[in-house]
This record gives C-alpha cells, structure tokens and sequence, in this order.
C-alpha cells in the first residue's frame, strides 16, 4: 500500500491521544470513510460503520462474559 498521509497521521495521533484504541478498528473506520469520500449518498458509509460498530461491541461483549454466561 502506498503512503497514506491521513491514515499515518490517525495512527500517529491514536497513539498519543488514545493507545488503547484498537488499531485495527481505526483502520478499519478509515477503509470505510475512504472508500466512500465521494458518495453522495452518506447511507452506505453509514450502514458499514454501524456493521463495523455492532460487530466489534458483539466481540467485546462476548469476550467480557463470564464463564458459563449465555
């Protein structure tokens, strides 16, 4: 992949500001915002990042769980 200034520099600030920022969700949320700039409908960035959201929260919770719990 080619230089990316943008992504260079959230990386450079998440690490500053928020190091326990997953950095593969920032990634991620970047793929997604990139891909879709120029859209003028905002509805598929929207849907992607709400997936990218609710699947990363259904991770976490399924991770916190104790064991046992359903």
């Amino acid at each position: 992949m080619a230089n990316d200034l943008a992504l260079e520099t959230l990386l450079s600030v998440r690490a500053d500001v928020a190091p326990d920022l997953d950095e593969q969700l920032l990634r991620s949320c970047y793929a997604i915002q990139k891909k879709h700039q120029f859209d003028r409908d905002r509805g598929p960035s929207s849907q992607a990042m709400d997936r990218l959201i609710d699947d990363r929260v259904g991770t976490l919770a399924n991770t916190s769980r104790p064991m046992g719990a359903r």
